[in-house]
């Protein structure tokens, strides 16, 4: 077993925490938060390589077992453009915020760092530390891939803390194998018609009224074309087109996303919506383009994996901390889905809702610190047991 003090542990990881989330940087860029983790690195003595691309860092601790694999685990580092509206001492000093927990999950993987360093001796298993960028634009893990952060690697392992999982008291961990959270693709419409004064509408292509018709007609496909028992999602969330009171625009920009668990299904739901848009531009004289981005795969856990990694928390943690219910799939999506495309893994939540239970994307996200331990424990124990 590994011999470490749970205490000085959980007081490393909220030293660490606290700070990160004072610096919070976004997308691929994180120039602070890359200093930082190499100096936490370098005073643990450990082996680090940075990416070319990005500000992504990749770590290895050997082990001189001849019989042994190679694991990973990953930490995404990169905030919110949001403004923080909290009233923490080390609160964001900038117009970010760290309001997804990455700045934990940072925190969390140097605290596995540090107990695996001084357990370097025993340890079974090589063991690789994904420090990436960009996991709220999708890029990061795509990233470390082109970066071959993933050579040699046998299996993966990942946690998010915070309140994804509804109802799941602070400091119980989901574990469970299959689909975890939704694939999750970007989708842009753009309307085409022809401007001109709205005191005129016939002398012109109305892109307005053409976007009314799409929006109604689309949520019909969901409702009325697709078996029920299928979990899918698709939210149109903003609209632009435009410039004065008078004026009928030549074009209107519809953006969304679509979620969804099954591929064929979401496959035939992009189809049906191109075919709607097209026939409803046509039938008003328009024209309509639809172009769909994929921002990441569903996240799914392997069998095998995500059992290993309830038998160690078993090992560690007594029966209340693992959530006894089955989890419904949530339609979050995660890049560490595209680490499981490549690799064997699984992901895991790990709940820190505190009483007012707030959200995360929120500017008054917040925490729960006191079981921080919990997840890099659980993180250290499977890459030596695995």
């Amino acid at each position: 077993m590994l011999q470490y003090d749970k205490k000085e542990i959980l007081n490393y990881i909220i030293n660490i925490r606290r700070h990160l989330h004072s610096i919070p940087e976004i997308g691929t860029n994180l120039p602070q938060t890359q200093e930082y983790v190499i100096k936490k690195l370098e005073e643990l003595k450990i082996e680090y390589k940075k990416n070319q691309k990005d500000s992504g860092v990749v770590a290895i601790i050997k082990s001189n077992n001849t019989n042994k694999k190679t694991v990973a685990l990953r930490a995404d580092m990169d905030a919110l453009p949001m403004k923080e509206e909290t009233d923490f001492e080390y609160k964001s000093t900038n117009e970010n915020m760290h309001a997804c927990g990455h700045d934990v999950h940072t925190a969390i993987l140097l605290g596995v760092c540090k107990i695996l360093s001084e357990n370097k001796d025993i340890l079974k298993n090589d063991v690789k530390f994904i420090f990436q960028t960009a996991e709220e634009t999708g890029e990061g893990a795509k990233i470390m891939i082109e970066e071959n952060a993933l050579q040699n690697v046998d299996a993966i392992f990942g946690i998010h803390i915070g309140t994804i999982a509804e109802n799941v008291e602070s400091g119980q961990f989901v574990i469970q194998s299959g689909p975890l959270m939704a694939a999750v693709d970007r989708i842009v419409i753009k309307v085409k018609g022809k401007g001109t004064h709205g005191a005129y509408p016939h002398t012109g292509v109305d892109p307005i009224v053409m976007s009314g018709e799409i929006i109604t007609s689309l949520q019909s496909i969901i409702s009325r074309e697709i078996d029920t028992a299928n979990s899918i999602i698709l939210s149109l969330c903003r609209i632009s087109g435009g410039s004065a009171f008078n004026i009928i625009p030549d074009v209107v920009e519809i953006e969304g996303t679509i979620r969804s668990f099954d591929k064929n299904v979401r496959n035939f739901l992009v189809d049906r919506i191109k075919d709607k848009c097209d026939l409803i531009a046509k039938s008003m004289r328009g024209e309509c383009e639809v172009i769909v981005y994929e921002e990441t795969l569903v996240t799914n856990n392997d069998e095998g994996v995500t059992q290993s990694i309830i038998d160690t928390a078993r090992q560690i943690f007594d029966d209340k901390a693992i959530y006894n219910k089955h989890y419904i799939p949530s339609m979050g999506g995660e890049d560490f889905s595209f680490y499981q495309e490549k690799t064997k893994g699984a992901f895991a939540f790990f709940s820190t809702a505190t009483e007012k239970n707030i959200p995360h994307h929120n500017s008054k996200f917040e925490v729960d610190e006191s079981k921080l331990n919990m997840p890099a424990e659980l993180m250290a124990n499977w890459a030596n047991n695995y």
